[in-house]
């Protein structure tokens, strides 16, 4: 028997579960550190399937970001603007949130197959220009970091993300 992992977050109305699966994790939107971002960033999706009065009530994609210090030493989770992970949940609600956060960054082996397979492919892309060159690398080391988080220092607070004017 093959079993497979899952998560559950319990919610007022239903139940989130997430299966351990390589499709039900999405990394988007890497973004390099600039003159006003000291940090790279990212934003993590997960497919939720949503149980409510014990019946199936479809699926939803939720997102949490991750900012990691240039120096690949760190990492603060924070709350997007939009399909956040930490929406409409009280505290109790939110903890179970970052215990699925914590479970996907340390244990999941699913997602460090996703990051192993982003690898596998960011080193098999053809860059051509120095700056394509320094972002390649720079990607590469980001990915490579999240396949040792347990040596890095982790801040899973609830942070709002500030967008600048």
């Amino acid at each position: 028997m093959n079993l497979i992992e899952s998560k559950v977050i319990q919610t007022k109305f239903e139940k989130e579960i997430f299966i351990d699966e390589i499709s039900n994790i999405e990394l988007s939107g890497f973004q390099y550190p600039n003159k006003n971002i000291p940090y790279y960033e990212m934003m993590v999706g997960v497919d939720l399937m949503r149980i409510r009065n014990n019946e199936f009530y479809g699926t939803k994609k939720s997102y949490f970001g991750l900012r990691i210090t240039e120096d690949l030493q760190s990492i603060v989770v924070f709350d997007p603007d939009q399909q956040s992970i930490f929406a409409v949940k009280n505290e109790l609600e939110k903890q179970a949130a970052i215990e699925l956060i914590d479970y996907l960054l340390i244990e999941s082996p699913k997602f460090k197959e996703l990051v192993r397979k982003m690898i596998y492919n960011n080193k098999q892309t053809n860059v051509v220009s120095d700056i394509e060159i320094q972002e390649h690398k720079a990607k590469l080391s980001v990915l490579e970091g999240l396949l040792n988080v347990p040596n890095l220092d982790v801040k899973i607070a609830v942070q709002k993300k500030k967008i600048a004017c």
